[in-house]
C-alpha cells in the first residue's frame, strides 16, 4: 500500500522531478529513479481495476522506456516526452471504446451502478468523445512545450494547467451529470 502511495505521488510530481533534476543537474540520478519507480508501478499495478491494468501498465512502459533510452543515449529531451505519450494511449483506449458496446466511461460508471438506463449510457458515450477531445487537446499542447524546448513552461503546463484542466472537466461533467440523473 505504501509503495503504491509513494509511486502515485511520484506519478505526479513527474514534471516537478525533471525540472529538479535540470536545474540542479543531476538528470542521471533522476533517470536512475524513474527506472525504479516506473519498474515498481509495474509490480503493484494489478491491485487496480482488472480492465485498467493494462492501460496503466502501458503507461509505466512507456515511462521505463523513455527513461532508458534517456539514459542510454543521454537525451534528457526524450522524458519530456512521458506526458505526450500518456495523452497519445488514452486517446487510443477511449476512442477505440467508442467502437466498442460499452464504452470505458460506462464500465467505470457500472462499477458504482450496474443497471444504466439507456439515457445513461448515452451520457457515457457523450463523456467518453469529451475526454477523447480532451487527450487530443491536452496531448497536443504537452507535445508543444516539448518542441518549444523550454523547461519552465513544460513544467508549468504538464505538472500544474494540465492537472487543473483535468480536475475542471472532471468536476464539470460531475456538476452536469447530477443533473442528468435527476
Amino acid at each position: 500500500m505504501i509503495i503504491k502511495c509513494v509511486t502515485n505521488s511520484l506519478l505526479v510530481c513527474y514534471p516537478f522531478i525533471i525540472f529538479l533534476s535540470l536545474q540542479y543537474q543531476c538528470i542521471n540520478l533522476a533517470i536512475l529513479c524513474l527506472l525504479v519507480f516506473f519498474t515498481l508501478r509495474l509490480l503493484v499495478l494489478p491491485n487496480i481495476f482488472a480492465y485498467m491494468r493494462w492501460l496503466a501498465k502501458i503507461t509505466a512502459c512507456f515511462g521505463l522506456l523513455l527513461a532508458l533510452i534517456s539514459w542510454l543515449f543521454a537525451k534528457y529531451q526524450l522524458l519530456l516526452y512521458y506526458p505526450v505519450a500518456v495523452n497519445l494511449v488514452f486517446f487510443i483506449v477511449f476512442c477505440h471504446s467508442l467502437t466498442q458496446p460499452e464504452t470505458i466511461i460506462e464500465k467505470f460508471a457500472k462499477i458504482r451502478h450496474p443497471d444504466l438506463s439507456l439515457k445513461a449510457i448515452q451520457y457515457t458515450r457523450k463523456v467518453t468523445l469529451c475526454w477523447c477531445i480532451f487527450f487530443i487537446l491536452n496531448g497536443s499542447i504537452a507535445l508543444l512545450t516539448c518542441l518549444l524546448n523550454n523547461i519552465s513552461w513544460w513544467t508549468l503546463y504538464n505538472g500544474l494547467i494540465s492537472y487543473i484542466l483535468i480536475a475542471i472537466l472532471m468536476g464539470g461533467e460531475w456538476l452536469i451529470r447530477q443533473k442528468v440523473q435527476d
